[in-house]
């Protein structure tokens, strides 16, 4: 490799994940407005819908948001018919939150083809390559996540 490619390729590598951020968020604004609901909400629908009914707790910390913040967007979500409370089968005490069959409904249909297309893409790749973009994926999540703590507890 020659002197100062791999730092192009970091770079440009840097940029790419910059503007795929950017398309997401444009995805997500446009998900957002066919609900009707705002980017919040929405955000916590997304993770019931990937990850399955939750307490409320875990649903606060999965979408980034305080206990009292998230019960107010649990509220609105169950007021527009796309989430639901509902006892814990495994513990009666205890309350989940879970996408209603409705979202699920319209999740299936807005994003099966970007799944199918995804599927397709990925499969060119070899597993080796695959786990390797995995642990990146993962690695950058994680990282992400710290950026954002780090910028709420900041003080001016």
């Amino acid at each position: 490799m020659k002197g100062g490619s791999k730092k192009r390729l970091v770079h440009e590598l840097m940029l790419a994940l910059t503007e795929l951020r950017n398309v997401s968020d444009q995805v997500d604004q446009a998900v957002s407005d066919r609900l009707g609901l705002n980017r919040t909400d929405a955000r916590c629908l997304a993770c019931l819908i990937v990850r399955g009914p939750m307490p409320a707790g875990e649903l606060a910390a999965a979408a980034g948001l305080t206990p009292s913040a998230l019960t107010f967007a649990v509220d609105r979500l169950t007021q527009a018919g796309y989430a639901e409370r509902a006892q814990d089968p495994g513990d009666r005490r205890r309350v989940l939150v879970r996408a209603a069959d409705r979202a699920v409904r319209f999740a299936e249909q807005a994003w099966s083809e970007t799944i199918a297309e995804s599927e397709r893409q990925l499969a060119k790749y070899t597993a080796p390559q695959l786990e390797l973009l995995t642990g990146f994926v993962r690695e950058h999540i994680q990282l992400q996540r710290r950026h954002a703590s780090r910028i709420r507890d900041e003080t001016d």
